[in-house]
């Protein structure tokens, strides 16, 4: 089986240190977005349509995040892809291994941040609502599996529905390639062309059984599969990353960094408008040209001449999924803690900002060190054993 593209081993310099650099920081945005909305649902409650005019339109720019996870699943298309096809060309793609490569890459920190969920839950602690579910047995148990789109994430871990997307991703795209022959063309236009088909089905069973529109199973099949044709675009760029970079010069560069940011302005206008998720899942489409262009050119940056870039945008790289997977039980716990001191009594915004402030500086002392850490255990794992 020979794929339609043949590929270099790596992205080109720049490319690589943009997209290690825009890692970490959608994911410092996205701590951002909850810590600002944890001091605003803190002060005026966790229902935004019943804040001011002010104070709505604040938590609907600043505590939005949204936009920032669409870059996760550009970038993740993108990097995967050529893994993937780096071993059909050699002949050495092998289910089981491409299935470990995946498990050690996401399990170690995702188990740390599900403990840290648990333990915040067993505090009463969640994110955003009014009051702690019970028991979310069924949320923990579909969290193992990485299934918690399909359920709501366990409380105190909302973050993590994306890293559901992510597994399913992850074996629906090489399925694809290999029942395309590994053509990423027609792997590209059948997963289009499917999450179409897949969301015309969704939108025809909540207009002929509107009961169902509030199902957690529908609501999590049509994230999924909206927010598919970001990672099958990221995978398609990268199977013609050459050819597609060269066509970006710096004023299409600008272009797409406008379109992206008015994707991002439409998300914060839904979340104004409390608008239904399935919404908020479809205005990524209209983000995702800009950012698509933002991300094919890194060149224009020239990052891999400046030499202080390079261990600037790979500590970024290090810190985006600690950050992204932990910080919210993590602000959870703090802010609880802080709860029982005087001094942060009765002043909401103060005391978010201060658990922030101590989680970010956590995660950034921490972060990279654990990412390291993990890695270079799943290096031991899938070498055997053996050290480099």
């Amino acid at each position: 089986m020979v794929p339609d593209t043949r590929m270099d081993q790596r992205l080109d310099k720049d490319s690589e240190l943009l997209l290690d650099a825009l890692r970490g920081l959608a994911a410092f945005a996205v701590i951002f977005a909850h810590g600002f909305d944890l001091a605003a649902g803190s002060a005026f409650g966790w229902t935004p349509r019943t804040n001011s005019e002010g104070w709505r339109w604040a938590r609907a720019v600043f505590g939005n995040g949204d936009w920032c996870v669409w870059c996760f699943f550009v970038i993740s298309g993108i990097c995967i892809h050529r893994s993937i096809t780096r071993d059909m060309e050699s002949g050495r793609f092998d289910w089981w291994r491409y299935g470990l490569t995946r498990v050690t890459r996401l399990y170690p920190l995702f188990l740390t941040g599900l403990a840290l969920a648990v333990a915040a839950w067993s505090l009463g602690l969640d994110f955003a609502v009014e009051e702690v579910k019970a028991e979310p047995w069924r949320e923990l148990g579909a969290s193992l599996f990485n299934l918690q789109v399909f359920t709501t994430p366990f409380p105190a871990f909302g973050p993590s529905w994306s890293l559901s997307c992510e597994v399913i991703y992850y074996a629906a795209w090489p399925a694809l390639l290999l029942l395309m022959r590994g053509r990423a063309h027609m792997a590209t236009i059948i997963a289009m062309i499917g999450s179409v088909v897949v969301l015309s089905g969704i939108v025809m069973l909540w207009q002929l059984k509107p009961e169902r529109g509030s199902s957690a199973l529908l609501q999590g099949l049509w994230t999924t599969t909206a927010l598919f044709p970001l990672w099958v675009t990221g995978a398609a760029m990268s199977s013609h990353w050459e050819a597609f970079t060269a066509l970006i010069t710096r004023k299409v560069w600008f272009i797409g960094i406008v379109l992206w940011l008015i994707g991002a302005v439409i998300s914060s206008v839904l979340k104004y408008s409390h608008s239904a998720g399935f919404r908020m899942d479809l205005a990524a489409w209209y983000s995702l040209p800009g950012l698509a262009i933002l991300l094919a050119g890194g060149r224009h940056l020239a990052l891999a001449s400046r030499p202080r870039a390079a261990p600037v945008c790979r500590w970024l790289s290090q810190f985006s999924y600690p950050c992204y997977i932990l910080h919210m039980p993590l602000l959870l716990l703090v802010h609880h803690g802080l709860g029982y001191l005087a001094a942060l009594k009765g002043r909401a915004f103060l005391h978010a900002s201060v658990s922030f402030t101590i989680v970010l500086t956590l995660l950034a002392v921490i972060g990279p060190a654990l990412e390291r850490f993990f890695m270079a255990w799943r290096f031991r794992v899938l070498s055997g054993g053996k050290q480099a």
